[in-house]
């Protein structure tokens, strides 16, 4: 192990176009989770599938991850997870996330980190939900014309508010 310290990331590091998907299947919460780990374990080789579920359904259990206006935050630590990655994702068809406002999920930014990753590190964290409470951006996540279109959508979106942080 090395003695240096980790360099901090910022948020948009984590998102790669390959893990921006539009229209996912899912038909519980349950399901949406699976299909994430999947997209995750495909995206690196270190991360197993269900051991990523259970992270995310851990997580869960705590208390829904909806922050409402039909959009979730799925997250997880996972020991063999070296470095913080991202899903951005839609459904097909919306899925109850258990929201505090009752609106089914349709979107979803998901995120695992290492077990022992300072949240400090990762720079940008706190823009998440202030991007996804922006009504219009949603909106043109929702219409996205392709994966490509969606990674674009984020890209800018992680850019524009980093910038507006540091004004």
């Amino acid at each position: 192990m090395s003695d240096q310290q980790p360099q901090p990331m910022h948020i948009l590091d984590t998102i790669a176009p390959e893990r921006c998907q539009l229209g996912l299947q899912a038909s519980s919460r349950k399901k949406a989770l699976q299909v994430l780990a999947n997209i995750f374990s495909q995206s690196t080789e270190k991360l197993d599938s269900f051991e990523i579920l259970q992270a995310l359904t851990e997580r869960e259990q705590l208390g829904t991850t909806a922050i409402g206006h039909g959009i979730a935050l799925p997250h997880g630590r996972l020991e063999n997870c070296e470095q913080p990655i991202a899903i951005l994702a839609t459904l097909d068809t919306p899925v109850d996330f258990f929201a505090s406002d009752k609106e089914d999920v349709d979107i979803m930014f998901a995120l695992l980190i290492p077990q022992d990753l300072d949240f400090r590190m990762l720079e940008g964290i706190t823009l998440i939900k202030a991007i996804f409470d922006n009504k219009t951006l949603c909106a043109q996540i929702r219409n996205a014309h392709n994966n490509e279109a969606l990674f674009d959508i984020i890209e800018r979106a992680f850019k524009e508010y980093s910038e507006k942080d540091k004004a």
